[in-house]
Formats: C-alpha cells, structure tokens, sequence
C-alpha cells in the first residue's frame, strides 16, 4: 500500500517530494508510518465528525445570515420613510455598512469548504492504513494547501442589495 503523508518540514530521508508543496511521498521500498489499523480507523472517525460538524457550522452560519439580510433589508426600508436629514442619512450608511460586513459569510463558507476537503484527504488516508495491505485502498485526492481567502478582515467591499 503506498500512501501519501503531508509533512511541513523538508523532505527526510525515505520520503520524496510530492506535486504539492510541503507533501512528501513514501521512497520505494520505505514503509509508511506504522499506525494500527484500529488507530488509524478511529483517526479517521474523528476527522470525519470533525468535517459534519463543520458541515453544520456552514449551514447554521448561511441561515443565520439569511436573516440578517432580511431583517437588514426591513430595516433599511423603515430608514427610507425616516424624514430626510442627516440622521436619515447617517442611519442609510450605518446599515450599508453592516450588509457589507456580512459578507464574511462567502469568505468563512469558502474557509470551512477548503478544511473539509483537506479533512476529507486525510480521512480518505488514514483510511487506506486502516484497511489490510492486500485490500485496495481508496485514491486520495490531496488538496492545495493554499488558502482560498487571502481576506484577513472583514472591512471594505461593496454589496448589491436585494
């Protein structure tokens, strides 16, 4: 069985380096890391929940966004009836701003997809060390490390509203 190990260090003797930065690939002949099958079955478990439960995070964020922009949206109409002055005007511009703040939520699905696809790699290896060396294991798809935001804050942008 020849799995693929990711490592951040450069590469040791027995490994070789793989298409993706900082992946190293088991040299001919070298075994991979010795892990219990029953490790490396409840490694996977784990990292499988761990990617549900990100599922779940990106649900209970998309709705409660969803929200947000719909009591936003309410809110911004009631402004539009307010007299016209600088209060109106200030208040038009305060609520802007907060819809343009939600858009975090594209940025923080687009993380949490990236991480469960990086979970999902692993799984898919630990899984291979789980199962016996003469069954077949499943292909590993590795994923870039690189990260798909380069956004750090969420603080300028444009928004079209509904």
């Amino acid at each position: 069985m020849n799995t693929s190990v990711p490592l951040d260090h450069d590469a040791a003797p027995g490994l070789l380096q793989g298409a993706e930065p900082g992946l190293l690939l088991p040299a001919e002949g070298v075994a991979a890391a010795a892990v219990s099958p029953q490790l490396a079955a409840g490694m996977q478990d784990e990292i499988l929940s761990a990617g549900t439960e990100l599922e779940r995070l990106q649900k209970l964020l998309g709705d409660a966004v969803v929200q947000l922009q719909q009591r936003f949206g309410v809110a911004m109409d009631l402004q539009r009836g307010l007299p016209e002055g600088p209060g109106r005007d200030a208040l038009g511009g305060e609520l802007h701003a907060a819809l343009v703040a939600l858009q975090f939520e594209d940025l923080a699905s687009q993380l949490i997809s990236h991480s469960r696809r990086r979970l999902a790699s692993v799984a898919d290896c630990l899984g291979n060390l789980a199962v016996a060396d003469d069954e077949p294991g499943a292909e590993v798809n590795w994923v870039a490390r690189a990260c798909p935001v380069a956004q750090r804050a969420v603080d300028a942008g444009s928004v079209e509203l509904f």
